[in-house]
């Protein structure tokens, strides 16, 4: 029967089946899920999903028994993270990463993962892994939706690892998911700043990444490493709008940064600074020390000349964007 233009069970007599068969592969009972696949391919062999159901159960059923050999901790968690590296490889290869089984799978390995992660670092004796662990376990919580604790878990590991471009750009992404903007647009403005080269651009999936990634392959085609534009077009097209204040030190510290680069800068020919990072890393430097000037310590002589600096780094990129400020104001 239609109710609302929606099916019920009763016209899909196949659909209850299916989705117990979604429930058990999410539970981590592979021999069941394809069992009852197979059943249902008997009935109707080209009903949806259920030859990407069959691959998903049939794959893990054949690591299931040596899943078992490993016992609670750390070992268990890598060898299920190792195998669904191997999943995602295979899905992609078999269309099935937008399949309703392949995102059953995945609530199964990274729930599971992460409690044995939980376990690994619950009883870890040497502190020495324990970075790693925390990682690991709040990629887990970002990878089934587990915003809070995946904030509760990073955030932990800050106070250790303050210095960590990978972690601070991970806690962007979960405060994003979780909804707290501000908060998450000010995390990935400073990754960007600390090492845009450590950070994974495949665990960021928010809108603001997304499209700088975009933005950064639409205007910096061919370019080496598109993280390392990401932060100079965060700031171009107000996304990273969010700012930090300063201290001292921190000024100094960039300044001392911008004075080696622009040495290493002068000593390279133009086709040895277009095959490394220097340009894009010196301009976000510059840029935070332009956003000092203009907002926190206003100083028009250093705001005049870092702007002139930023226009012969890329005329193409500074010259129109500086002209439209000066009409807007």
């Amino acid at each position: 029967m239609d109710h609302d233009g929606q099916l019920t069970f009763s016209d899909d007599p196949l659909l209850p089946r299916i989705n117990e068969a979604y429930q058990l592969i999410e539970d981590g009972d592979f021999s069941e899920a394809a069992h009852i696949i197979d059943e249902l391919m008997n009935i109707n062999p080209d009903y949806p999903g259920l030859t990407e159901g069959y691959r998903t159960a049939k794959f893990w059923n054949n690591r299931k028994e040596e899943i078992e050999t490993y016992i609670k901790g750390k070992k268990k968690a890598d060898y299920l993270m190792r195998q669904w590296s191997e999943f995602q490889r295979y899905a992609v290869e078999k269309h099935l990463s937008d399949s309703s089984a392949y995102r059953a799978a995945q609530k199964y390995v990274f729930y599971a993962a992460s409690e044995h992660y939980k376990i690994a670092f619950q009883q870890q004796e040497s502190t020495a892994d324990n970075f790693d662990l925390l990682l690991n376990l709040g990629i887990c919580f970002l990878k089934i939706g587990e915003y809070g604790k995946a904030i509760e878990t990073f955030e932990y590991a800050r106070i250790s690892y303050k210095t960590s471009a990978k972690l601070l750009a991970l806690l962007g992404e979960a405060y994003f998911q979780h909804n707290e903007i501000p908060r998450s647009l000010l995390y990935f403005r400073e990754a960007f700043l600390l090492n845009p080269s450590e950070i994974e651009l495949d665990l960021l999936h928010s809108k603001p990444m997304n499209r700088l990634i975009e933005i950064v392959h639409e205007r910096k085609m061919g370019c080496p490493d598109v993280r390392e534009w990401i932060p100079i077009f965060g700031y171009l097209e107000d996304l990273f709008y969010v700012k930090r204040q300063l201290n001292s030190q921190q000024v100094e510290s960039i300044k001392r940064e911008i004075y080696t680069m622009e040495k290493s800068y002068q000593t390279m020919s133009s086709e040895h600074r277009e095959s490394t990072n220097i340009v894009p890393r010196l301009i976000n430097k510059y840029l935070w020390m332009l956003d000092y000037f203009e907002e926190q310590n206003y100083d028009f002589e250093s705001i005049a000349e870092i702007r002139n600096r930023l226009i012969k780094l890329d005329k193409n990129l500074f010259e129109g964007f500086f002209k439209q400020r000066e009409k807007k104001k």
